[in-house]
């Protein structure tokens, strides 16, 4: 079983950003000392409370020069707001100086905020995503596309590992009939709606003919693990509470599938209200070692995942030293048991 990082970044009044990269940058060279597989870091834009990291390429660069061998992953590239081909020389560039270490990850996003910052239309997100997937892949694995020849071309052959992340109910569906592993999880598909999703995935792959790809589910949840339950619940409560209120401030009806659009008061109070226990229950694995690899054995047994992506620095708060020792109990404790 695999296990990788994930970050989204925000940053609190208080913060510096230069501090914030310089941190994950640091906690990214510890995973890989550690014998984590990959680290993700999220693209968002114009909503620094909730994440300050709009161009994560150019961390994966900086951590690129820092490590050997922990594999360097986009969760995901907004590909509606890129030109396809720029974003393809960019990605393969990465490859190239990082020797073939790239994982992409390709999605939609779901706040307008995004959309309207780079003059997009939200509404042709899935047209613009599902183009430029291929146009992407056609950069890196043919000579010329549309009579240019776009340099350089990745390590990896054909093109560096491709995932999708599924979030709504349409994506699900894409991505099984067009058999690419994805990511699920987390808030916007918590663990009891995760088995009726991955039922839609799992539908449009047999639909197609397909058999499920290798490494076909990435489960990304919140992960804290430390001396017992009540120690990190003191840890990371406030962090985890000034994530939900950041997600508040920028949802927006848009934000939700259309049938749930008129609920969007109701969201987003839910989100400023959801308490500790709620979050520990259906997206978190927040405990004693012992606590958490029984946690883990069970829901890998129910959804069938090979790859955990562990979202330590959740909100933000917990503090660098924190994050970095739950990181290294994590990987003392809990890891080699599934290994």
């Amino acid at each position: 079983m695999k296990f990788d990082i994930f970050y989204q970044l925000p940053e609190a009044a208080d913060q510096i950003t230069t501090e914030r990269y310089r941190e994950l940058i640091a906690e990214a060279a510890e995973a890989d000392r550690l014998g984590f597989n990959t680290v993700w870091l999220a693209e968002v834009h114009f909503a620094p409370r909730f994440s300050v990291m709009p161009t994560p390429l150019m961390l994966l660069a900086a951590i690129a020069e820092r490590t050997t061998n922990i594999r360097l992953g986009m969760a995901v590239n907004l590909m509606p707001l890129h030109h396809p081909i720029r974003l393809a020389e960019e990605v393969a560039t990465l490859d190239v100086l990082s020797g073939g270490r790239v994982e992409f990850g390709a999605g939609r996003g779901a706040f307008p905020l995004n959309y309207r910052g780079y003059g997009v239309e939200m509404s042709d997100s899935r047209r613009l995503f599902e183009d430029g997937l291929e146009s992407i892949k056609a950069a890196w694995t043919q000579k010329r596309v549309d009579g240019v020849e776009v340099v350089p071309k990745p390590i990896q052959r054909p093109h560096p590992p491709i995932r999708l992340a599924a979030n709504s109910a349409d994506t699900f569906t894409f991505a099984g009939a067009n058999r690419y592993p994805i990511f699920a999880g987390g808030p916007v598909n918590p663990i009891p709606v995760l088995a009726e999703r991955l039922k839609i995935y799992e539908n449009a792959l047999r639909a197609a003919g397909h058999e499920r790809p290798d490494d076909w589910l990435a489960a990304a949840l919140m992960v804290f693990v430390g001396r017992d339950r009540a120690q990190v619940r003191a840890t990371i409560e406030p962090s985890l509470r000034n994530y939900f209120n950041a997600v508040a401030e920028i949802i927006e009806p848009e934000s939700l599938a259309a049938g749930a659009q008129s609920e969007f008061q109701k969201v987003r109070d839910r989100l400023r209200t959801i308490d500790y226990s709620t979050v520990d229950s259906i997206m978190g694995i927040f405990g004693d070692p012992e606590y958490c690899i029984d946690r883990i054995a069970l829901l890998k047994q129910q959804f069938g995942f090979s790859r955990l992506v562990c979202w330590f620095e959740i909100g933000g708060i917990s503090g660098h030293q924190n994050v970095l020792a739950a990181m290294r109990l994590f990987a003392d404790r809990v890891m080699p048991k599934f290994q």
